[in-house]
């Protein structure tokens, strides 16, 4: 009788830890989850996650994007002055989409930030085949820029661009060889975002409203008129020449060092969060930063690093501070590298989250993350990266991640996240890999997984005994 009453009291219980402990649902509305696959697995690993090999022999691979034309193809950016062209599978087609090499400059040096550094595609893609690029050149000996020009790609996915046909829509004067910034993006508002260094060369460019040099740009690449081959978005901060007559009107964030890759929050389900764009600021010597960029506002360098005021006469009052800063420390960690806001259904742990990295971060086996709470405050912590060990040998076990330097961040359509990264800062060697992050659960063994089959026939027991009670 005893035995009876356990079955039909305990069972139920312990079948509803079962299904809560395998997150049979993440408490995400529009993900699909694992049961769908006919299995529930228990997570072994909370907060961590696996890399999944996507891409290899790459020469600094520096953006990927997806178009949504229903090819599922993939344009890698290679630092060299090449972009590249993988098929969903992550196989490389021999022949590039484009190749800028005559006009790019880089170098092996190491330190030389210059290259092929950012790409966009229009937000009507497939109507226009407008891709955008930012890069930086030799326009006469001794005498660098950074030039963002307009190319056209053919809808034949077999096809190359161009490069006679480039249209140069913008020139910024370089005086060094690192601090370029380089990253384009569309806002949900249809501009086109450029983040811009501040050029390595000294002085107070960040701050000053008549450069091009530490700033957020926007402009509008449908509206050109007669001065420039580009519109200047009617609502930009600094477009009145009578409040600022110096100002150039692209301005529309400023203070900032070396605005090295960017992202644009899609929104959670409810659209919360729609529309930002977050950008990582790499530092000089004490502090590395992460903001969300504010129209108009001053993000403090050079007066600032982090949340410290280096010159307390020019700390201005309309300084926005922000919202996660880090200190370097030397051999771990040491330049920021802007993320993206996962909004993905792949690795539900992090979903929500803000991820971002630092170059070092996989030789310390981790990502970071940032938690928004319901204050506006912002809570930080690390994402683990999993070893060898924890991960099935589908996920290319050979590869040891820990020796690879983090460049940036890359989605798929899906919002899924990838990791562009190198083992060698030598812009010429095939070094690069691009990895896929992926759910630990999603790589389990059988072990650790619990058939749905065996579960609902559990269910079934439990039901039987308990009428019998």
């Amino acid at each position: 009788m005893s035995s009876k009453v356990c079955l039909s009291s305990c069972v139920p219980v312990a079948l509803f830890m079962i299904l809560t402990t395998s997150h049979l649902t993440w408490g995400a509305e529009n993900c699909p989850q694992f049961v769908s696959t006919g299995r529930l697995i228990q997570n072994k690993y909370p907060g961590c996650v696996c890399l999944q090999e996507f891409v290899s022999g790459l020469r600094n691979p520096m953006a990927m994007l997806q178009p949504d034309d229903g090819t599922g193809r993939f344009f890698i950016v290679e630092q060299i002055g090449v972009v590249r062209v993988a098929d969903k599978y992550g196989r490389l087609r021999r022949e590039p989409l484009l190749d800028l090499r005559r006009r790019v400059l880089t170098s092996d040096t190491a330190g030389d930030e210059r290259g092929l550094l950012g790409m966009a595609l229009h937000p009507r893609f497939n109507e226009t085949g407008y891709m955008y690029v930012f890069y930086t050149t030799e326009a006469r000996p001794g005498e660098f820029r950074a030039v963002v020009s307009r190319l056209n790609v053919s809808n034949d996915e077999n096809s190359r661009v161009d490069p006679r046909y480039e249209k140069v829509l913008l020139e910024i004067e370089q005086p060094a060889d690192r601090n370029n910034g380089g990253q384009l993006l569309f806002g949900l508002d249809g501009f086109l975002y450029i983040s811009v260094g501040d050029g390595g060369g000294g002085g107070d460019t960040a701050g000053d409203r008549s450069s091009l040099l530490g700033k957020i740009l926007r402009i509008d690449v449908d509206g050109a008129g007669p001065e420039r081959p580009y519109g200047i978005p009617a609502d930009n901060p600094f477009v009145s020449k009578v409040m600022w007559p110096d100002a150039r009107p692209e301005v529309y964030a400023l203070g900032f060092r070396n605005p090295w890759r960017c992202g644009l929050d899609p929104g959670d389900d409810g659209g919360y969060g729609r529309g930002r764009i977050f950008c990582g600021d790499v530092g000089d010597s004490s502090y590395e930063e992460i903001s969300i960029i504010s129209k108009g506002r001053n993000h403090g360098w050079p007066d600032r690093e982090g949340h410290t005021c280096q010159n307390p006469g020019k700390c201005a009052g309309d300084d926005i501070l922000p919202i996660d800063v880090y200190a370097r420390t030397d051999g771990e960690r040491i330049a920021v590298i802007g993320g993206v806001m996962y909004r993905g259904c792949g690795v539900p742990d992090v979903r929500g989250l803000y991820l971002y990295a630092d170059y070092l971060g996989l030789m310390n086996k981790e990502l970071f993350y940032l938690d928004e709470q319901p204050n506006g405050s912002w809570m930080n912590g690390t994402v683990c990266v999993l070893d060898n060990a924890a991960c099935m040998t589908d996920l290319q076990q050979s590869v040891k991640t820990e020796d690879h330097f983090i460049l940036a961040f890359g989605q798929d359509f899906a919002g899924e996240v990838y990791l562009l990264t190198t083992t060698s800062p030598v812009v010429s060697q095939r070094t690069g890999r691009i990895f896929k992050l992926v759910d630990p659960r999603s790589t389990a063994s059988p072990v650790s997984v619990l058939p749905v089959a065996f579960l609902l026939s559990l269910a079934v027991l439990v039901i039987t005994l308990g009428s019998e009670v």
